[in-house]
């Protein structure tokens, strides 16, 4: 499967967590609910891409016809301007590299010419710092999928807006928590919060320290009553990284939280902090 580098600039990416650098318009939106989308896979035959798109996408994509198509086919189709494609994509800061590159999940527009680096950006969701191993992440398509699905539904049915305010949308997200349980791994949190009688310290709610497989099944049981923490932050805390935070629902992937803070070496480490939790007890 082929990745794109996408240059995003700073301001963009912390105004939208598609790190799109301009929403597509209508046209482009309207465009995308009448095409057929293709799910580009790769060629590593021993990698888990293949077979976790294709089990994600048959769960959970629903709103154009789909396929499967490999990187030579890709190849010949991406100047088709009535087909999309979901594929990864890596991202970095427009001129600032050395804050890291990203590993997004991203749909794009065919164009005419098939400049892949200019096709139309329809939406895209950060799954992971791209020195990030797979497996870290590869469980959480169907979640990243069903987002996409709710943005680009959003944005169809909101019309003319303009960047920031599809950064308020999702900013001022305030969803109430507690009457759901939180499912946390405990890599995920702060050094002073590795035991559910620290958290209960900043949060009231209901929370539990689990695996990645607790994680793997509260979404394949589309468990209405549990919430996920889906957090972008590099491997090893690197100071001036962001670290992107989102709280979303394991059965429809509804936006509960959303916030973002720049990694400072035991100040503000690539984590879930108590400030969130703190943020969340007040929702």
């Amino acid at each position: 499967m082929k990745k794109v580098i996408l240059a995003i600039s700073l301001s963009i990416f912390t105004m939208s967590i598609f790190a799109q650098q301009k929403l597509p318009t209508t046209e482009q939106v309207n465009t995308f609910f009448k095409s057929k989308t293709y799910f580009v896979l790769d060629n590593n035959l021993f990698g888990m891409w293949n077979g976790a798109i294709k089990e994600a996408a048959d769960e959970y994509w629903k709103i154009t016809e789909y396929a499967f198509i490999n990187p030579d086919e890709f190849e010949a189709k991406k100047g088709n301007t009535g087909a999309s494609f979901v594929m990864l994509t890596d991202a970095y800061f427009d001129g600032q590299a050395e804050l890291g590159t990203f590993t997004n999940i991203s749909v794009l527009l065919g164009l005419k010419g098939g400049n892949i680096n200019t096709m139309p950006d329809i939406a895209e969701f950060p799954l992971a710092y791209a020195e990030t191993e797979y497996d870290e992440y590869y469980y959480k398509l169907g979640i990243a999928l069903i987002f996409i699905q709710n943005h680009l539904n959003w944005v169809k049915a909101n019309p003319g807006n303009a960047d920031m305010a599809v950064f308020n949308h999702y900013k001022n997200t305030k969803e109430p928590t507690k009457d759901k349980v939180l499912y946390l791994q405990k890599k995920e949190l702060a050094p002073t919060l590795l035991t559910l009688e620290n958290i209960k310290k900043v949060y009231s709610g209901k929370v539990k320290i689990v695996s990645q497989e607790e994680i793997e099944k509260a979404i394949a049981d589309k468990d209405e009553n549990v919430l996920l923490l889906h957090l972008v932050a590099p491997p090893k805390d690197v100071d001036g990284y962001l670290t992107l935070k989102m709280i979303v629902g394991a059965a429809d992937a509804k936006l509960y939280y959303f916030d973002f803070h720049k990694i400072k070496k035991n100040k503000a480490p690539g984590t879930f902090l108590p400030d969130d939790f703190k943020a969340i007890n007040s929702q």
